[in-house]
């Protein structure tokens, strides 16, 4: 008897895992550790210190709506992605959040069911709930480092083990994703377009008795009424995003059905991987894959869509080339090892920017207890504190890891005397940020909140007036987030904040601190 394919197996278990949660719990997790966007985004004094003690609801409702639901707007954070764009993460007012929590985890397992269809011959690798293969219907911990994982598992493993039996890949990529969801699809996704779209003048798609249609008004109330649109950042809205895509992976299953071809196909958010035995049979593909996504009011990126030759496409290649010059592990790195692979890091990125080589360089550079393997000195430590400031810029996302690293070196004996000299770089780098303080909002805020948490706003010489509520909080530690949402806590005081955890503690996405440490 053949052995079970590893992507049908990995489908099968996260079903059967997912099912096997207690809603109450992932109740819970969605509103305490599912709020805020993902660790590197903001700083550690944005966590959800008080919530409701029992699971309720905020807002009831009838079939014909809701009552007392009134629209807000979700607060902006704005990411840089490069130098002329950005990426924008969302923070829903915490009773709506709740209440979409509340409705999700009442109907567990019908949203499950939803997010992996069994009749689906698309595999996906982004669960947005963590699940334990050895603790079956517990919680996992992890959030940022599962997805990790996850991504790794379906490249690196599950798609190699099978792609000897094909002679392409597809890669491809939904355009603007989550902007550009459409709220109503959400019914569409978990009760059936027909279904919904039946009744006398549209009477289902207004009907709240269907929990699609409850959620579809909820998020649009998150963001002020539009239909067009999810937040980035709350673990609702993966929930969300990953309904509809299970769904338009479902209509591309059943037109490759219909076809009769066969092919294996993966997807990690909306990023489908899929193995074929010719060009132009990914070509016909590409069009299936248009048209199930045109169901949903979507699209194909054009830049993103690529058709490979095996083995080609199926590797990251700038993990080769950082193993090429790194390729084992070290526990000290001499000043000369450290520069030549610092070196090399910068060149890999230049011939793959957007890619996870700086991130992965200033892991190794690292023990697990945030401390740098280099031997540092008066000799070089204004160089290497340097150097690894001169990665921000080509690695915004990496930014955060490299304020962290630099904590941890102002808080060991080597790096006192690093203390004033850095604080006084850091302030005219503020100054500078703080002139156009809307683009700039993300790098401020991470300043302003290692300078607050460390106590080192007393070094120095012109405090920053800031204007924006998320870096006014990172500096201050007061709460400037939906004040009049009474029964939540949603920011811890700065310096409280740094005691309970360091910067690098916050950031390990694969040994994440407990909310309650």
């Amino acid at each position: 008897m053949p052995a079970a394919s590893p992507i049908q197996e990995h489908r099968t278990t996260t079903h059967d895992l997912a099912r096997a949660l207690k809603p109450v719990e992932v109740y819970r997790w969605l509103l305490e550790y599912g709020y805020f966007p993902e660790a590197y985004v903001l700083p550690p004094c944005f966590r959800v210190v008080d919530m409701p003690k029992t699971q309720k609801k905020y807002y009831d409702y009838s079939a014909k709506g809701f009552k007392e639901l009134k629209e807000t707007e979700y607060v902006r954070v704005h990411f840089p992605k490069t130098e002329l764009t950005d990426r924008t993460f969302g923070i829903i007012d915490p009773r709506i959040h709740n209440d979409i929590a509340y409705h999700l985890t009442r109907n567990w397992k019908t949203i499950v069911d939803a997010m992996i269809p069994s009749d689906s011959i698309v595999s996906s690798y982004s669960f947005p709930v963590p699940v334990m293969r050895k603790r079956p219907g517990r919680m996992g911990e992890l959030r940022s480092g599962r997805m990790i994982y996850e991504f790794i598992a379906m490249t690196d493993d599950a798609l190699a083990t099978v792609a000897y039996k094909y002679t392409h890949i597809v890669k491809a990529d939904i355009k603007n994703f989550y902007p550009s969801i459409y709220t109503h699809s959400l019914a569409w996704a978990i009760h059936g377009k027909r279904s919904i779209r039946e009744g006398g003048k549209g009477k289902n798609r207004r009907d709240l008795r269907f929990v699609g249609n409850r959620l579809d008004k909820l998020f649009q109330c998150a963001n002020d009424g539009c239909t067009n649109g999810l937040p980035i950042g709350p673990v609702v809205s993966d929930i969300a995003a990953e309904i509809i895509a299970s769904a338009v992976d479902l209509v591309l299953s059943s037109a490759l059905k219909k076809k009769g071809i066969e092919c294996e196909a993966v997807r990690f958010k909306d990023d489908y991987r899929i193995l074929v035995s010719s060009e132009s049979e990914g070509k016909r593909i590409v069009k299936m894959l248009q048209t199930a996504l045109m169901e949903f009011n979507l699209e194909l990126s054009d830049e993103k869509t690529t058709i490979s030759a095996l083995p080609d496409g199926l590797f990251r290649p700038w993990v080769s080339r950082y193993h090429l010059a790194y390729p084992r592990k070290r526990s000290r790195l001499t000043w000369k090892q450290f520069r030549e692979l610092y070196l090399a890091v910068v060149e890999i990125d230049r011939m793959h920017p957007g890619t996870g080589v700086i991130d992965r360089f200033l892991a190794d550079i690292t023990t697990r207890q945030g401390k740098l393997k280099i031997t540092v000195g008066r000799f070089n430590l204004e160089k290497v504190v340097s150097m690894l400031l001169m990665l921000g810029p080509l690695r915004i996302k990496a930014f955060p890891k490299i304020m962290a690293i630099l904590e941890q070196v102002i808080r060991s004996d080597s790096g006192n005397a690093l203390t004033e000299p850095l604080v006084s770089h850091l302030e005219a780098y503020l100054h500078k940020l703080s002139g156009d303080e809307p683009r700039n909002k993300y790098l401020i805020s991470w300043i302003a909140y290692f300078l607050a948490s460390n106590d080192l706003g007393k070094l120095l010489k012109v405090r920053p007036t800031l204007k924006d509520p998320i870096a006014k909080s990172s500096m201050s530690g007061r709460g400037m987030l939906f004040k009049d949402a009474l029964d939540f806590k949603l920011i811890e005081g700065v310096k409280a904040s740094g005691k309970r955890v360091s910067m690098f503690e916050h950031l390990d996405v694969f040994n994440p601190p407990k909310h309650g440490d």
